[in-house]
């Protein structure tokens, strides 16, 4: 049976997904690469993984010779770091000539962004983007949010060599399936930005679109692709065919603001339970911000005909 080496298994999302690989796939082999050494008992007698491997993302040489020695790589561990997923993409490309090998690589929605405007306010002209047109996957680069990773993957899906399958989720909330916390990007730098300056804030009238899903919708979508690696022959299509965007409840960006405020007052991050709203040069650093003043509107034909299906959970 086939291989998979797993990255995030301790994470929000990989917390499930290892659970389900554990009862959809029980015949696979999984191991899973994590920096947690005290998981140890959980993994193995839990998710009855087969072996754990214990390292940082930096050890690239340890990364490399990991993936060289898997049939399938999944990557919900980090859809940030470039020298991450090059070794993932040195370790598959060093395998035989003939040999079978994928790579599942979890983004973000965060790349989908329409600057053109950044007042915090809906503009029905944003761009809509689809994961059905591959012109606007081709659009993917560096200078996005998530685009490093993700131009690694897709130039090494381009010789088909490797199957690429990338999956887009929007912000995603929920709690953790193991015994770690785990807190999704959205979640985290929420949080983040809160202790920063003291209130949960939204810029401008706060009626730019943001798109949220809940960490359950994720993992059935996941074993969807892993279904489709493990069927397919070879990789079919363009890598831009093998991109899906996911995503679940749209909402003003205020109202987001205004539950993440609530929140994290009732555990006593922050004084006040009100968002506050801001221009965008008064909403401190980091990439929520511009997220927050932008609009993000997109549409998942690829991905609905696949087989996803999104079911509406509280924020």
């Amino acid at each position: 049976m086939p291989s998979i080496l797993l990255f995030g298994a301790s994470g929000l999302v990989g917390s499930h997904l290892v659970l389900a690989l554990r009862d959809h796939y029980p015949d696979l082999t999984i191991t899973v690469f994590l920096r947690n050494k005290n998981l140890d008992v959980y993994l193995y007698e839990t998710a009855k993984v087969d072996k754990v491997v214990h390292g940082t993302f930096d050890e690239t040489d340890k990364i490399v010779a990991l993936a060289k020695t898997h049939d399938i790589v999944i990557n919900v561990g980090s859809s940030w770091d470039v020298p991450l997923c090059e070794a993932i993409v040195e370790g598959l490309k060093q395998q035989p000539n003939g040999r079978k090998r994928s790579l599942i690589h979890m983004s973000g929605t965060g790349n989908f962004v329409d600057k053109r405007w950044t007042d915090g306010a809906f503009h029905a002209d944003a761009k809509v983007w689809s994961d059905d047109d591959p012109e606007d996957m081709k659009i993917i680069n560096p200078e996005m949010l998530n685009g490093g990773p993700d131009t690694v993957v897709l130039n090494a899906g381009k010789d088909s060599q490797i199957g690429t399958y990338v999956v887009f989720p929007s912000g995603i909330y929920g709690e953790a399936a193991g015994p770690v916390p785990a807190l999704g990007v959205i979640q985290l730098v929420f949080r983040e930005k809160a202790k920063e300056l003291g209130f949960v804030p939204y810029v401008g009238e706060g009626s730019a679109i943001f798109n949220c899903l809940h960490v359950k919708a994720i993992t059935p979508f996941m074993l969807l692709l892993l279904g489709l690696a493990l069927q397919e022959d070879s990789p079919q299509g363009s890598v831009y065919e093998r991109c899906f965007i996911i995503g679940g409840q749209e909402m003003p960006w205020k109202t987001a603001s205004g539950a993440f405020a609530r929140s994290l007052h009732a555990e006593g991050v922050i004084s006040s339970p009100e968002a506050k709203s801001v221009k965008l040069e008064e909403a401190g650093a980091g990439e929520l911000p511009m997220l927050m003043a932008s609009n993000m509107p997109f549409v998942s034909p690829r991905a609905q005909r696949l087989g996803y299906k999104h079911e509406q959970s509280e924020p």
